[in-house]
């Protein structure tokens, strides 16, 4: 009986602490981008400052933006998010991809799943691996050096 009286307060409590904005805020809120639509109350604003933030990445990151949204598309063919690749081709293209860059993104990343499963299907040595590509070390400020190996 206690339990079942913790249980109430508790849940009933969850209902007015998700209620902190107002209707017409959140509805505002949800209404700025579709993915913000997913967002609960509880946490609505936040989403939409992350989402704000995340798409930094693409428009204004140390990788160019165009080159941002066709990495994003391999990405997107790779985990196989039919929405992710439909949002980062058309992204891609909004910033001046061409087709064949669009068509090159795609194949680098069926590459990559080639290999990938080539290399863990024969259960290759990662040691022998990284010996057999190269080395590489990250210096305190910030230098990548590498060295190739000889094959």
């Amino acid at each position: 009986m206690k339990l079942m009286l913790v249980l109430t307060l508790m849940f009933s409590s969850l209902g007015s602490f998700a209620k902190g904005i107002s209707d017409d805020e959140y509805e505002k809120l949800k209404k700025t981008s579709p993915i913000n639509a997913f967002a609960p109350r509880s946490m609505i604003k936040d989403a939409v400052k992350a989402n704000k933030a995340m798409m930094k990445l693409f428009k204004a990151g140390a990788i160019p933006e165009k080159q941002a949204f066709l990495m994003g598309l391999a990405v997107s063919v790779a985990i196989k998010c039919q929405y992710c690749v439909h949002a980062n081709k058309f992204n891609a293209a909004k910033a001046g991809a061409t087709v064949e860059e669009i068509k090159t993104a795609i194949q680098i990343s069926s590459q990559v799943g080639y290999f990938s499963s080539l290399f863990y299907g024969h259960e290759m040595d990662l040691d022998k691996f990284r010996k057999m590509i190269g080395t590489m070390k990250i210096a305190k400020d910030g230098t990548i050096s590498t060295s190739s190996s000889k094959m």
